[in-house]
């Protein structure tokens, strides 16, 4: 008996350890990638990055973050937890990669795109400015964390504010809202005839890859339609908990695009809307696939950044190359915002590569989900901001990320931070304010540094 004893208190203890030490590699794997981009990307110090951002995430997992031990080199950072460790590298252009990554030597100089002043702007509205406020007041328990306001109204600025260290040319991390980015990637490649809704995935990766089995339980009726409007039916699991699917793709140092592929059908496409950054992240790979072998880049600098005037957006990719569809887009507020315009122009007809019809289509509701169109979250039930109109829809991401568009109103109102409660961030009030002010009375941009 004895024996029996001590050899199962040995698989107890054994598979605690396992338990751990699996828990610690997807949270090696999460800092080492945070740390990277949040000081080599963003130019945050590193300090920044682990008290308001790392820390606080692996406290939620087992009371990790005492285990934490991070260092930065020139172009990396590493970091041990417990048995685990991970690096994640930095190169010009492509931002951080974990576990290693791909040489991109097809890739051209980075274009000449806006250098945007460091100066700032409020508003000569005393109700947009307590609003803002109101987005930075922390709560009774903290953790708002937020890191820049933005409201840009017909095309112009009219007031932004950072918390420090942040500031107007820093980029920071849109987390989802990167899925918004890529629907209006792909929708110019639709509007080229590059790409269509009907695209059958299945036939498509074969084609593209026949070495691989990664589609073997994918069914054949399944469409790039179905990747955007999350119906994809795939058997990948959201729960970002360690083990699970979206914890292997994002940070399991692997193809990031073939992991929600590998997982099968758990029902057919097109039955039920199921959130999933796989299905995003397998769009990006048959978007890239349409570049004719250019890097992804440089095509975004040449049809996006150019054209929009943006400020080195960096929008990083997995170990295989492939831009991270899901989740790795940084840009600054201002540029955030520029999509968001982007957006608006394309949705009123204004803009000569992002057709109307598409802009149109990519924001109504899809036949699973009443509140989700193609890539871009809608205002239809009035329940995320219920004192708007019915037709805003907004990019949005992880930790409080949101690019908030009124049509109508001619608005792009921007929220940025690192707010582990999504709970906390409060946007509905504050950007209720801000709507009626601007929609009622003539607001004035003022210069802060003036």
């Amino acid at each position: 008996m004895r024996r029996i004893a001590l050899a199962l208190g040995s698989l107890v203890v054994a598979g605690f350890v396992w338990a751990l030490h699996g828990a610690a590699s997807i949270g090696v794997g999460y800092s080492a990638k945070q740390l990277c981009s949040g000081v080599f990307v963003s130019q945050l110090p590193a300090e920044f990055v682990l008290e308001k951002d790392i820390l606080p995430r692996m406290a939620t997992v087992a009371g990790m973050d005492r285990f934490v031990d991070a260092k930065v080199g020139d172009r990396e950072a590493t970091v041990n937890i417990l048995t685990a460790s991970a690096t994640a590298t930095y190169r010009d252009r492509y931002g951080c990669t974990l576990h290693g990554e791909r040489s991109e030597s097809q890739a051209s100089e980075q274009g000449q795109v806006r250098a945007d002043p460091a100066v700032q702007y409020v508003s000569g509205d005393p109700t947009i400015e307590q609003a803002v406020d109101a987005l930075f007041a922390e709560p009774a328990e903290g953790g708002r964390n937020t890191l820049a306001v933005l409201v840009m109204h017909k095309g112009e600025i009219v007031t932004e504010r950072y918390a420090s260290p942040v500031g107007p040319r820093t980029r920071l991390q849109g987390w989802s809202m990167n899925k918004s980015l890529m629907a209006s990637f792909v929708g110019v490649q639709v509007g080229r005839g590059l790409m269509d809704l009907s695209l059958p995935v299945k036939d498509t990766v074969d084609a593209l890859d026949a070495a691989s089995s990664v589609t073997d339980g994918v069914a054949p009726e399944m469409t790039l339609k179905h990747l955007m409007i999350m119906a994809s039916g795939l058997d990948f699991d959201e729960r970002y908990l360690p083990g699970d699917d979206v914890t292997k793709m994002l940070y399991g140092g692997v193809p990031m695009w073939q992991v929600p592929l590998a997982q099968g059908q758990r029902v057919p496409p097109g039955e039920e809307f199921v959130y999933s950054s796989g299905d995003t992240n397998v769009v990006s790979y048959l978007w890239q696939s349409t570049l004719d072998s250019e890097a992804y880049v440089d095509w975004i600098d040449r049809e996006v950044n150019q054209r929009l005037g943006l400020d080195n957006p960096l929008l990083e990719p997995d170990i295989s190359g492939v831009q991270v569809g899901s989740s790795f887009a940084y840009l600054t507020a201002r540029d955030w915002a520029r999509y968001g315009q982007w957006w608006l122009d394309a949705w009123h007809g204004r803009d000569a590569l992002l057709s109307k019809d598409w802009q149109r289509l990519a924001v109504t509701p899809s036949d699973t989900a009443d509140f989700y169109g193609l890539s871009f979250w809608l205002n239809t039930r009035l329940s995320d901001y219920p004192d708007l109109p019915a037709n805003t829809f907004h990019a949005g991401g992880n930790s409080g990320q949101f690019v908030v568009v009124v049509p109508e109103a001619e608005l792009v109102m921007v929220r940025l931070g690192l707010t582990l409660n999504e709970s906390a961030v409060g946007l509905a009030e504050p950007f209720a304010a801000i709507y009626q002010a601007l929609t009622s009375d003539s607001t004035l941009a003022v210069n802060v540094n003036q």
